[in-house]
């Protein structure tokens, strides 16, 4: 039956993904240098990318185990009004082996079956600034154990950056994001960061970035009709079990470097958290705190270009709200696992990529394990 599953994904893919000519390996030559800039013209983007999942978690200690697919195809159509104006909008269509009404209860922060509008937006580009509005994807440095990348994020944001000399940048932002969350959520978020760049990809860059981020969940859909846990995922409940016991005051602290070896692009990411506004029992057992460690070797996107990758989580029970956290692994927050993947590039700007996560929550001893085969077209 996996066997099945996984060909079908595959077949179903690799038809539209093959006849995509959107990439081009044509160089053109350089202008003169004498040569007046061209004008520019306004006109629309179209560009999209597809997901096809193969998904089998096992060991599952309470429920049966989980084998499904998902297929997913986002469209974008842009209109780039000037070379500092943009407006956009996305659509998302999903097709799942399994229901809606399994997906909260499967930890998802997605819909299996379904046909939406997940961005729209405007981009603004004066100066030195860059201005988001509408809903788009995460517009600041945050990893996947913070947000997930599926999430987007309707508000506002504001970037401004300016070099401090040679190869370094500086750059500040603030947003507000309201409600992403499925299920009618009214959660207000909002975030200042400021990034510090030097270097050369090259040859060595180093990141570091420092955020803030303030949580105030409302009407974020915690727990089902009949008493059992929605989105509240792994943290604590109140004492009338109707809301989260800690506040979600939340410091992120970002480190990396990307440097060549022997040719190969090599990434090292190691990201931070501490989490200010716990209380209770969350307070007194320390349940605060959150790490992640990445290791990516490669780049993806021409022919039999490949990508290797390991990511090692711990996470506390309180330090961070799980509803925001990916669902590429299966706990939300308390827990500590490993992920591991390798990637082959096979057409244009489309990859093979298979993964496995043994993840275990802090309270259990025995490591559940998920294995993902995905088919990407990217964007």
């Amino acid at each position: 039956m996996r066997g099945t599953i996984l060909a079908a994904l595959i077949l179903a893919l690799a038809g539209p993904a093959a006849a995509d000519d959107s990439v081009s390996n044509v160089v053109p030559d350089p202008a003169p240098a004498d040569a007046a800039p061209p004008s520019f013209t306004p006109h629309f983007t179209f560009r999209w990318d597809a997901l096809a999942r193969y998904d089998d978690i096992y060991h599952l200690r309470f429920r049966p185990d989980i084998e499904r697919g998902r297929f997913e195809v986002r469209p974008e159509v842009g209109f780039e009004v000037s070379e500092r104006f943009r407006i956009g909008v996305r659509a998302v269509a999903d097709y799942g082996t399994d229901q809606n009404s399994q997906n909260s209860a499967n930890f998802d922060n997605y819909r299996s079956r379904g046909v939406s509008v997940e961005r729209y937006y405007i981009e603004a580009r004066p100066g030195d600034f860059t201005i988001d509005a509408g809903a788009f994807g995460m517009p600041l440095l945050a990893t996947e154990m913070l947000w997930d990348r599926d999430i987007q994020t309707p508000g506002v944001a504001v970037s401004w950056q300016t070099r401090t000399g040679g190869e370094s940048l500086l750059a500040v932002s603030g947003a507000g994001f309201y409600g992403p969350q499925s299920q009618g959520d009214q959660t207000r978020i909002g975030v200042g960061q400021v990034v510090w760049r030097t270097g050369d990809p090259s040859r060595f860059l180093f990141e570091a970035a420092g955020s803030f981020w303030y949580f105030d969940p409302h009407d974020l859909k915690l727990f089902f009709a009949d008493g059992r846990p929605n989105l509240i995922r792994q943290n604590y409940a109140d004492a009338t079990n109707t809301g989260l016991l800690s506040n979600y005051r939340v410091g992120d602290v970002i480190l990396r470097v990307r440097f060549p070896i022997l040719g190969i692009p090599a990434l090292v990411s190691l990201d931070g958290v501490k989490n200010f506004g716990v209380r209770g029992a969350a307070k007194e057992d320390g349940e605060d705190e959150a790490f992640e460690g990445n290791v990516t070797l490669g780049r993806l996107g021409t022919p039999w270009s490949w990508r290797f990758f390991y990511t090692f989580q711990y996470v506390e029970r309180d330090a961070i709200l799980g509803a925001y956290n990916t669902d590429d692994w299966w706990f939300h927050s308390w827990y500590s696992g490993h992920r591991i993947g390798l990637a082959l590039t096979v057409l244009p700007n489309v990859f093979v990529q298979g993964s496995v996560v043994f993840q275990r929550r802090l309270d259990r001893q025995n490591y559940l394990n998920r294995i993902l085969v995905d088919l990407v077209k990217m964007f």
